[in-house]
């Protein structure tokens, strides 16, 4: 079943409250996925952050190679040769950085490491990417408040967790990478069915809220039919998104909408509310004829609580779980996947499943803008 994903404007929001957090409680409850507009951040800031982004992907990988991913904090660079260990193909890149940069908080010495920021760039890069972390965390505040207020809960619950310049502040801003294909890389990726694996499998989301920046004209995201077909036990398993392959047979397209957000909920805020609200599994698709083959960015806001702050559900459906719980099972579990020489999980996730997915055979050409 192909889902109805709602555009929902925070205009007046003040005087609206009752009404957006109800059309969000629908939205997080049936979906799982929703466009918000009226949000307030201006096109040209949106683009000074892709562009920000862009001049560290833009690096030298010897320069990129000093901001390691690290799987406690989801933090870092991953770069092609990282990645094509876990996935099996060179058609994604990464790199993440949160209010000190790739440093921060460190849970298990309980104490904060300081910054780290890319010393290439200036102090350009920091304050461009601090400026833009705080508008989206305040477009987030202000769905949490909606999302909390659906429920019938006190909105002010989600003050202390999500301070924005708490030193165990864990929430971060990324920028994703997929490189351009040519007609030769098409036909190396082809598989025995005839299909090209999708640039990033289909997975849930670890965090509580991903607020995510998409470019015109960028198409490929797409979300699986919502809350009929999800397993939701997996949630049990914090890092599911590297330790399972979600099976749907039909997908919804999230196609970039102009002043848009894409927003999802994660697998922190289902857990949180017992089920109310559903982590949708979603996936990035190859190319399909007539969409644009250059290369794709875009670039998501993970909302998580403080690294120590404990979140569980009043029924206690899931055990309780802390923001570094999310983060570094998640992201542990990525690494185990990484080293790991059985490749079974990869075959599942790029190869064997796309049998049963939409994704046509890419068509090489296209636009390259």
């Amino acid at each position: 079943m192909v889902r109805e994903v709602v555009e929902i404007s925070l205009r007046d929001y003040e005087n609206r409250k009752d009404e957006i957090a109800q059309q969000l409680y629908h939205a997080a409850h049936n979906v799982g996925f929703f466009y918000i507009a009226d949000h307030g951040i201006s096109q040209e800031e949106v683009e000074a952050a892709f562009a920000t982004g862009r001049t560290f992907l833009d690096l030298p990988k010897a320069e990129k190679e000093k901001y390691p991913f690290n799987p406690d904090t989801y933090l870092g660079w991953r770069g092609p040769d990282e990645l094509e260990t876990v996935t099996g193909n060179r058609l994604w890149e990464w790199f993440s950085v949160g209010r000190w940069g790739t440093l921060g908080y460190d849970v298990k010495d309980q104490k904060f490491l300081g910054e780290k920021w890319p010393e290439k760039l200036g102090p350009e890069f920091a304050k461009t990417s601090l400026e833009f972390q705080a508008k989206v965390h305040d477009v987030a505040i202000k769905i949490l408040q909606s999302l909390f207020r659906g429920l019938g809960w006190d909105e002010s619950r989600i003050d202390d967790p999500f301070e924005l310049d708490h030193e165990e502040n864990p929430s971060f801003l990324a920028w994703n990478y997929y490189p351009g294909l040519t007609e030769q890389e098409i036909a190396d990726l082809r598989s025995e069915n005839g299909k090209v694996p999708p640039r990033l499998h289909a997975h849930a989301d670890m965090d509580v809220l991903t607020i995510l920046f998409q470019r015109d004209g960028a198409v490929g995201l797409e979300i699986a039919p919502g809350n009929e077909v999800e397993d939701l036990a997996l949630i049990e398993d914090v890092g599911n998104i590297w330790n399972h392959v979600p099976v749907a047979r039909e997908w919804t397209p999230l196609d970039p909408r102009p002043g848009r957000l894409t927003v999802n909920i994660g697998d922190g805020l289902t857990r949180w509310t017992d089920g109310i609200y559903k982590s949708t599994y979603h996936r990035v698709r190859a190319p399909k004829e007539g969409d644009n083959t250059g290369p794709r960015y875009s670039m998501p806001y993970f909302v998580n609580p403080k690294l120590n702050y404990v979140i569980q559900g009043p029924e206690k459906r899931w055990g309780p779980v802390t923001g570094f719980d999310l983060l570094s099972k998640t992201g542990n579990a990525y690494a185990a996947r990484k080293n790991n020489p059985d490749k079974s999980w990869q075959r599942a996730a790029y190869t064997d499943e796309i049998a049963h997915l939409t994704t046509e055979p890419v068509v090489a050409g296209g636009n390259t803008a």
